[in-house]
């Protein structure tokens, strides 16, 4: 019997009332079944689904993506919404819907496990002609499918041990509507971009600074949460309700308005609005000549938090420059470097660059400045020994220029984590930004880097989800928020923040790798397979999805996919120092460490401030057994100011202990080893506890620290099967069983 595990979205239907129907009469119950069966296996074969099995006045039918699932779900509705009208009442009926996206165990064409039960228990909360959907359906399709959802409410569902929420989608025809925010949300405030009515297009950047500037006034105003400027522009030019951008921003009140500019007038008209009931709480007009436009911004904060606070603001507010010239090329470097693309930084950094030049007093622009250049060295897009001294040059001529701003605390505290590795001076920057603008979204999204840095999980969490809330649609801080839970063992929430970045912004290359590489975690090969693909379908030069096939290929046992993934990123950036990785791995990996020794060893030269160049290079002369040039340069790894990340510290902690088992140290080799079992909160600990216990010649109870990390979903585990250092085991029943359970028993000879 095969079995096969997969994520799909699954969709469950039930005809209302069927059984009651049928005892009082069967014939037109038979009569209406047959239209109800019709209509839905032709809107499941029209929207790409596949019918697992019917439920007698149901069906159970699987999607490979949750938005086909809706769009199917809904079109059902409207098909029976349809026919109703046309129809006597005693032949009308209606359906309930469940949605939800979950793992299932595939078996003989049928399909089980927790996905299919959660599916079956929020059905009935859909009510007659409903479409109930959990949090996983509603994160993937809530900006793609025209329709409001709203919540139920957490709901404690049969046989479920925690209570989960539940959602319906508000259909055309529903009468009841969706229920109002709360009136004690409106201090939770979205500013929506500004509308140019202006005859002149080119004022559009204007318009787009004042949006900018309310944003950053209102932001300072106590007791008011103001959504980050990243999340509010994806609104521009949108014709959404405002009702809907509440629910999408979980916000209780819109501020919305337009800028018309006039020669050397300036009208400007701006609205409160409650976003739940959209009633109009306040509005003014401002007409004012051009030479005014920094100064009016505290007149608008002082209204709006009057209303929602009763609490007037009093001082002038700082122009952030007297140059309209200036902050237009700074407004736009902003909306460039939020993208992060390799090609949208260097856009930035003209931008920035031109701002100074028209204002070199300009204090953002020098934090634009520092802020880029730290990300392009990041990003991989730039050396840091070029690109660092210049983003700490331009930090500290940022906090120089105006001490009390936010972003600029905040890029010299990046700096000081990024290049000095200092991440005392950096948490002190970082605080510093948080208390001088608390509704700063990126000072809370690099506080929580630090925070992570230094191991303290749970204020890093914190800080990541303030900073989430802030600016719910920066796809950036998602990816970031993702990457520290795969870390720390939550690869499903890391995976549902993964899929949000792909909807937010398709176009980044590292939300494919990223995303399988979850996938992966989970055991999911199909889904990490399908996250590749989709992003080397939208960018066929990514090089970074092409990275992560090889390594997927190599897991799978298939070399020569690896092979041809690796060589396509090769002839399309032949210069990278990733690539260079990649190819230092895969020569690795397939028996040549050697040559992966010299490949490594290019791509330490190229960025010094990274030590995993360096580790892979002691692993290779382990492998080698030129252990007194794995000496070295794991000695040379000792040095390195980023051990203080308790990620990194594990794994220099394991390869010390596994050259000192190699050299028969086993005093230091047992030290060792107890180090690497110590961290506790690092999901990687029991493999790095393995390879210790290898190199000493203790392979069962290596196997023993393994069978931990099957439990957990180590994120080092899959990379096993093809490890030099683990091959004594690899041939070991307990670790080909391990590998079923993977799901890559194939990928590995099998045991004798």
């Amino acid at each position: 019997m095969s079995e096969e595990r997969q994520l799909v979205a699954l969709m469950l239907t039930d005809m209302v009332g069927y059984t009651r129907l049928s005892q009082q009469d069967e014939a037109r119950a038979l009569r209406l079944l047959d239209d109800h069966n019709k209509a839905i296996r032709d809107s499941v074969q029209a929207h790409g689904g596949r019918t697992v099995k019917g439920t007698g006045d149901g069906f159970l039918v699987e999607f490979p993506s949750a938005l086909q699932a809706v769009s199917c779900a809904i079109d059902v509705q409207r098909r029976f919404h349809d026919r109703n009208r046309g129809v006597e009442e005693g032949d009308r009926f209606s359906v309930r819907i469940g949605l939800h996206v979950g793992d299932v165990v595939r078996r003989d064409g049928d399909v089980f496990g927790d996905g299919v039960n959660i599916t079956a228990r929020i059905e009935p909360l859909a009510g007659a002609g409903g479409i109930s959907v959990t949090g996983a359906v509603r994160d993937q399709v809530w900006n793609k499918i025209g329709r409001p959802i709203v919540s139920l409410g957490r709901q404690q569902l049969k046989n479920l041990e925690a209570p989960i929420e539940v959602f319906r989608i508000v259909l055309p025809w529903d009468k009841a509507d969706v229920a109002p925010i709360a009136a004690t949300d409106r201090a939770r405030l979205a500013v929506l971009p500004l509308t140019n009515v202006s005859p002149d297009p080119d004022d559009e950047y204007f318009t787009d600074g004042m949006t900018e500037e309310l944003i950053y006034t209102l932001s300072k105003v106590p007791g008011l949460k103001v959504i980050a400027q990243t999340s509010a522009m994806s609104y521009k030019g949108t014709t959404k309700p405002i009702r809907e951008i509440g629910r999408e921003l979980s916000v209780g009140s819109v501020l919305e308005g337009s800028v018309r500019k006039a020669g050397e007038r300036l009208r400007i008209t701006v609205q409160l609005i409650d976003a739940g009931s959209e009633e109009h709480l306040w509005a003014a007009r401002y007409d004012r000549e051009l030479a005014d436009v920094f100064e009016i911004q505290t007149e608008i904060a002082q209204s709006v938090a009057g209303e929602l606070k009763g609490v007037l603001v009093t001082g002038a507010a700082q122009r952030p420059t007297e140059s309209i010239d200036a902050y237009k090329e700074y407004l736009k470097g902003r909306q460039f470097w939020a993208r992060r693309t390799k090609t949208s930084l260097h856009k930035a950094l003209v931008h920035f660059e031109a701002a100074v030049g028209a204002d070199p007093n300009f204090a953002k622009a020098f934090s634009g400045i520092a802020d880029t250049y730290t990300v392009l060295v990041n990003h991989g897009h730039e050396t840091a020994a070029v690109a660092h001294p210049k983003a700490k040059a331009a930090a500290e001529k940022a906090v120089a220029l105006d001490p009390g701003l936010a972003e600029a605390h905040a890029s010299l505290g990046l700096i000081y984590l990024e290049s000095d590795h200092d991440p005392v001076l950096a948490e002190r920057e970082m605080r510093r930004a948080v208390e001088l603008n608390p509704n700063y979204a990126t000072a809370y999204h690099w506080l929580g880097l630090v925070l992570d840095y230094l191991g303290r999980d749970e204020e890093a969490r914190a800080a990541m989800e303030r900073a989430l809330e802030l600016d719910p649609l920066a796809h950036i801080t998602h990816i970031a928020y993702a990457d520290m839970l795969l870390e720390t063992g939550d690869a499903e929430r890391a995976k549902a923040l993964l899929l949000r970045a792909r909807d937010l912004e398709p176009d980044y290359p590292g939300v494919a790798s990223d995303l399988a590489q979850a996938e992966m975690i989970l055991w999911n090969w199909c889904g990490a397979e399908d996250a590749i693909d989709i992003g080397l379908h939208r960018n066929p030069n990514n090089t970074l999805a092409l990275g992560m096939r090889m390594n997927l290929s190599l897991f799978m046992d298939d070399v020569e996919a690896a092979r041809a993934a690796l060589e396509k990123a090769e002839r399309i950036d032949p210069e990278s120092s990733h690539v260079w990785s990649q190819r230092g791995l895969f020569e690795y990996r397939d028996g040549r460490a050697a040559e992966a020794l010299s490949w490594f060893q290019r791509a330490a030269e190229a960025h010094p401030e990274d030590p995993i160049s360096v580790i892979r290079m002691g692993m290779c002369c382990i492998a080698l057994g030129r252990l007194d040039e794995a000496r070295r340069w794991i000695d040379e790894i000792a040095r390195h100011r980023l051990l203080a990340s308790p990620k990194l510290r594990l794994i220099h902690e394991t390869f010390c202990g596994v050259l000192a088992a190699r050299e028969g140290r086993r005093e230091e080799a047992e030290a060792r080893l107890t180090a690497v079992r110590a961290q506790t909160r690092n999901s990687r600990r029991h493999a790095g506890a393995a390879f210790i216990l290898v190199a000493a010649g203790r392979e069962d109870e290596a196997l023993d620290e393994l069978e931990q990390s099957l439990a957990i979903h180590d994120p080092w585990l899959m990379e096993l099967s093809s490890e030099p250092l683990m091959a004594s085991i690899h041939s070991r029943p307990r670790f080909q069983r391990m590998l079923e359970v993977m799901g890559l028993g194939s990928g590995v000879p099998a045991a004798p």
